[in-house]
C-alpha cells in the first residue's frame, strides 16, 4: 500500500481491511519462539477473520467505547485481539503479560492500568486468562480467552469517526505511576503517515516491502507503533519476538534481521548496548545487516558513543553508520516528534559544556570541555515545536536550553479520567494555542533538535545545570565493575547508585566507591555525598529500559549506608 493509498482511511480498521484486500494470503506477521524458531504466522486474511469473530464476541460482552486490557503473553494472539477491539468500537489497553497469579513484579503495574481505566473486559489468552484475571481480584471485569473464539463468517464490519478513541497506551512510568493517553483513531493515522514521511517508506528498488523484525513489548508506545501498526500501514511482514528472548540471547535479534533481510528495525539505546555487551565474535560472524536500511534508535538523551561503538563493531557485517535514525517522541505525541536523517551519517555536534551548565547554546570543538550531542531529527512540518522557559512559558532565545512543547495532530488528546493531569501535560498555553509540555529540556539547532535532559532530572548543584547521564557515563567509566549507575539528588548532595557486576564480589566495596568518588570530582567538579552499590539488576527501569528515577531515589532513600 502507498502512503498516499492509506492516507486516504478514515480509520485503524479500515487501514487493516484495505491491507487485507491488497495483499490477501500474503503473511502479515510471524512470531519466533525463543526469538528463532517460527512458531506462529498467519496472512492478511486470516488475520481479519480472526478480529472480526473477536469482534462479535466483544460486542456481545460490551459496549462501543468500553475499555478492554489487553494481556496477552508475547505472540500473534495480541495483534488479532487488539485488531479486533478497533473493529468493534472497543477502545483497547494494551496492558503487560504476567505468567502466574502470585510473585510477578508486573502485576503492580497492571492492577494501577485496570484501576485508573476502569475496563470491562480482560482479554488474553486460554492458558492466562485465569492468572490474569486472578490478579484482578473482585474488579468487576469478564475476562475472554481470545484464542478460544471461533473463527466465523460473518462480515462484521464497525463504523468509526475518525475522532474516536482507538486506544490508551499508558505510559511507561518514568516518573510515577502509569498514565493512559487517549489516541484516536485520526492521530494514529496522522503519526503513521509522519513517520513514511520520516523515511520509513521503502526504496522503490526493493520491488516489495521488506520486512522489520522487533523485540519490544506491544504494550509499550514503541513496539506497539513498531512492531504492529506501522508494518499494517506499510503492508510489512512483521517478524515478532519476546523481548525476554531478546534479553537472554540478543543475537536472536540480529539473526532475524539477517534471516529476513529487514530494512526496519528499532530499539531503544538499551537494546544496541546489550547487542555490544553479549553478542560474541562467533555470533557476529555469518550476519549480513547490508540490508538493514533504517535502525532507528531513541532515548532521553542520545549518546554518539552508543551509535559509534554499534557501528564500528557490526561494519564487518555490513552494518553502515548511515542507518542510524536518531528519533524523539514519546507515549504522548503517539510515538514519534522527530526523526532522521534518513540519508547520511546521525548529526552530532559538540557543544560548550559550561554553556549548557548555565542554559545557554554554544559550539564548541571537540575536547575538553566540550559535550556532544545527537540531533533527533528535524520535526515533521505538521508539527509545530517550541522551546519555552518552563516556568513563564515564554519562547526562549535561540541560544537558550528550555523546555520542549509540541503541537499537532498526532498528539493525544490528554490522560484518562484525569482532568487535572490533561491541563498540566496537554495545556500549556503559548500565543493562544495549547501545546504539550515534554518535560524535556532542549534546542534546535541548525534544524535539528537536541534533547539534554529530562526536567525532573536535573541535577542542581550551586546553580550549576548538570546532566545526570553524564554523571552517570563516568561512575561507569571509573571501575571495570560498574554496570549501570543513577545519579540522583539528596538534598543538596549528588548521590550514585551503582550497579556491581557479581564477578567483582570480592572487590573491597571502599576500592569501587573511592574510584567513583575521585573520577565524578574530576570530570564534573563535584564530590558525592554518597555512592551506593547495589547488586545487578537492582536499578529499576521501565518497559523501554529508561531508569525509572522516581524509584531510584526511593531506592536511595532506603539505603542511607
Amino acid at each position: 500500500m502507498s502512503a498516499e493509498v492509506a492516507a486516504d482511511v478514515a480509520n485503524l480498521a479500515d487501514l487493516c481491511r484495505r491491507q487485507v484486500a491488497l495483499r490477501g494470503e500474503e503473511r502479515a506477521f510471524v512470531f519466533l519462539e525463543s526469538g528463532v524458531v517460527e512458531s506462529a504466522t498467519i496472512t492478511y486474511a486470516e488475520l481479519d477473520r480472526r478480529a472480526r469473530a473477536i469482534a462479535v464476541r466483544l460486542r456481545e460482552l460490551a459496549l462501543p467505547g468500553s475499555r478492554a486490557l489487553l494481556c496477552h503473553p508475547p505472540g500473534i494472539e495480541f495483534v488479532a485481539a487488539f485488531l479486533g477491539c478497533l473493529y468493534a468500537g472497543i477502545i483497547a489497553v494494551p496492558a503487560p503479560s504476567v505468567r502466574r497469579a502470585t510473585g510477578d513484579a508486573r502485576h503492580s503495574r497492571l492492577i494501577a492500568i485496570a484501576d485508573d481505566c476502569r475496563p470491562a473486559l480482560v482479554l488474553s489468552t486460554k492458558d492466562t486468562i485465569v492468572s490474569v484475571h486472578a490478579i484482578l481480584g473482585d474488579r468487576p471485569v469478564t475476562p475472554l480467552a481470545t484464542d478460544e473464539v471461533v473463527d466465523g463468517d460473518g462480515e462484521f464490519q464497525g463504523v468509526h469517526e475518525s475522532n474516536e478513541v482507538a486506544y490508551l497506551q499508558y505510559t511507561s512510568g518514568t516518573t510515577g505511576r502509569p498514565k493512559g493517553v487517549v489516541l484516536t483513531h485520526a492521530g494514529v493515522l496522522h503519526n503513521l503517515a509522519l513517520i513514511v514521511r520520516g523515511g520509513s517508506r521503502p526504496d522503490e528498488d526493493f520491488g516489495r516491502v521488506a520486512p522489520t523484525v522487533s523485540w519490544l513489548p506491544v504494550f509499550h508506545d514503541m513496539g506497539l507503533i513498531g512492531g504492529v501498526l506501522q508494518p499494517l500501514y506499510l503492508g510489512q511482514l512483521s517478524v515478532l519476538m519476546s523481548a525476554q528472548s531478546f534479553a537472554r540471547v540478543p543475537a536472536n535479534w540480529l539473526r532475524a534481521i539477517s534471516r529476513y533481510g529487514a530494512e526496519i528495525a528499532a530499539a531503544p539505546s538499551l537494546g544496541y548496548e546489550l547487542c555490544l555487551r553479549r553478542v560474541s565474535d562467533d555470533q557476529r560472524d555469518g550476519l549480513d545487516l547490508s540490508r538493514w536500511r533504517i535502525a532507528a534508535i531513541s532515548d532521553e538523551p542520545l549518546r554518539a558513543a552508543t551509535i559509534d561503538r554499534f557501528a564500528a563493531r557490526f561494519a564487518p557485517c555490513g552494518f553502515r553508520r548511515e542507518a542510524f535514525f536518531p528519533s524523539y517522541g514519546m507515549a504522548e505525541s503517539t510515538v514519534l516528534v522527530s526523526g532522521g536523517p534518513l540519508e547520511g551519517q546521525p548529526i552530532v555536534r559538540p557543544f560548550d559544556t559550561n554553556a549548557l551548565e548555565r542554559g545557554r547554546v554554544a559550539r564548541a570543538t571537540s575536547g575538553a570541555g566540550a559535550r556532544s550531542l545527537v540531533g533527533c531529527g528535524e520535526p515533521d512540518p505538521s508539527l509545530e515545536v517550541v522551546i519555552v522557559d518552563p516556568e513563564t512559558r515564554e519562547p526562549v532565545g535561540d541560544d537558550e536550553v528550555g523546555e520542549i512543547l509540541v503541537s499537532g495532530p498526532s498528539i493525544g488528546a490528554g490522560y484518562w479520567a484525569d482532568p487535572v493531569g490533561t491541563e498540566r501535560t496537554f495545556g500549556a498555553q503559548v500565543a493562544g494555542r495549547k501545546f504539550l509540555r515534554t518535560g524535556n529540556l532542549g534546542f534546535l539547532f541548525e534544524g535539528q533538535l537536541f534533547v539534554t535532559c529530562r526536567i525532573p532530572d536535573l541535577l542542581d548543584v550551586d546553580g550549576r545545570q548538570l546532566y545526570p547521564y553524564d554523571v552517570e557515563a563516568t561512575a561507569v567509566g571509573s571501575h571495570p565493575s560498574l554496570r549501570a549507575a543513577c545519579a540522583v539528588m539528596d538534598g543538596e548532595d549528588v548521590v550514585v547508585l551503582a550497579e556491581v557486576e557479581h564477578r567483582y564480589r570480592a572487590t573491597p566495596r571502599d576500592e569501587i566507591r573511592n574510584a567513583v568518588a575521585a573520577a565524578v570530582q574530576a570530570e564534573h567538579g563535584i564530590v558525592p555525598g554518597r555512592v551506593v552499590l547495589l547488586s545487578p539488576g537492582t536499578l529499576p527501569l521501565t518497559t523501554s529500559g529508561k531508569l525509572r528515577r522516581a524509584a531510584c531515589r526511593t531506592l536511595m532513600l532506603g539505603d542511607k549506608g
